[in-house]
């Protein structure tokens, strides 16, 4: 994994003023989810190998973008602003409602906002590849940036998915960025890809390159296909978040050991503890919501971040590291020194 290439922005002069994040539904436990489908495992090696005990499943008349629009709320009452104070809202997501138009078109009228709106979609890593994107645009002018990470991940795997069907499922975190001192706030963020690898864990079908069709659905193509063996990905992922972190703490002038708070992309806690171990950053240090939510994908990070500020886990002056990775390869990390 290279990473010799930075385009990072240091110290853009940019601030959280609020966070919010949601669930749909009630929580369904690990023996509940056995109980609906026949899979080859049990609850102990969930929590055991996946440190999951619970997560949330959207009714079929909700969206992403209804949850996105639920955090959002939250978010925008957070920071004391009105929705048409904002001037750009970033839909990021990799089960965003349909393939066009937009679904931050629908979050925009259901919050009544009248700024441009857009989707931006890079698997996990969608949330951080917003936020690299709504720090650019308060570099450049504009005030409030309103970042969502939503999915509905669990219409996207199939039944009978032993290794993904436990890990997926449903939720939204949101944050309001605006203008700073340069000097606190957000200190760097750094984006990393490698196409060379798309083919890893893949959706296939429903874009231009595969149409839907019968034969589509009949083979389960519209759900992940993970085309490796899961260690593969497991060591991928650890290699990329620990080399993108410790290079996003040397661009903003730290050490991984200074880092007060620790926000990984909540995918597999064994993965979580691997990186912070690579980081010597000890767990007492890491924020971790896997085992009420899994995998959220794009809402991991804006979700536990929201989580950390409601449970007063952030103080002013603390080194906040956030870093996630995912398909395509992809990956990103950010330092936010809290004002």
């Amino acid at each position: 994994m290279n990473l010799t290439k930075t385009r990072g922005m240091k110290n853009p002069g940019v601030r959280i003023l609020g966070t919010g994040r949601f669930l749909p539904g009630e929580a369904i436990t690990n023996a509940e989810l056995l109980e609906t489908f026949s899979i080859d495992t049990t609850d102990k090696w969930i929590r055991e190998n996946l440190g999951i005990k619970q997560r949330h499943f959207a009714k079929p008349s909700l969206a992403a973008s209804h949850l996105g629009y639920e955090a959002a709320k939250l978010a925008i009452e957070k920071a004391n602003i009105h929705p048409e104070d904002l001037d750009r809202i970033l839909f990021c997501s990799s089960t965003a409602d349909w393939t066009s138009p937009a679904a931050a078109s629908n979050v925009q009228a259901l919050l009544g906002a009248n700024c441009p709106a857009e989707d931006k979609q890079v698997a996990c890593s969608s949330f951080i590849f917003g936020l690299d994107h709504a720090v650019r645009l308060i570099a450049t002018g504009l005030q409030y940036v309103l970042v969502i990470g939503a999915d509905i991940k669990s219409r996207f795997t199939r039944e009978d998915d032993v290794r993904l069907l436990p890990i997926f499922a449903d939720g939204a975190g949101a944050i309001v960025l605006s203008a700073c001192d340069k000097k606190e706030g957000l200190l760097f963020c750094e984006l990393w890809t490698d196409g060379s690898k798309v083919n890893n864990i893949i959706t296939p079908a429903g874009g231009s390159a595969m149409p839907a069709s019968i034969d589509t659905v009949k083979r389960n193509l519209h759900s992940v296909q993970m085309n490796v063996e899961g260690k593969e990905i497991f060591n991928d992922a650890i290699d990329a978040m620990t080399r993108i972190s410790l290079q996003v703490c040397k661009e903003a002038g730290i050490s991984s050991s200074d880092i007060d708070l620790f926000i990984p992309h909540q995918a597999n806690l064994g993965i979580m503890k691997a990186i912070a171990n690579n980081l010597n950053i000890p767990l007492d240090r890491t924020i971790i919501t896997i085992a009420e939510t899994a995998n959220i994908v794009s809402a991991t990070l804006p979700y536990s971040l929201d989580f950390a500020y409601r449970t007063n886990r952030i103080k002013k002056g603390m080194h906040i590291l956030l870093v996630t990775a995912g398909a395509g390869y992809s990956a990103g990390a950010a330092i936010y020194k809290e004002i």
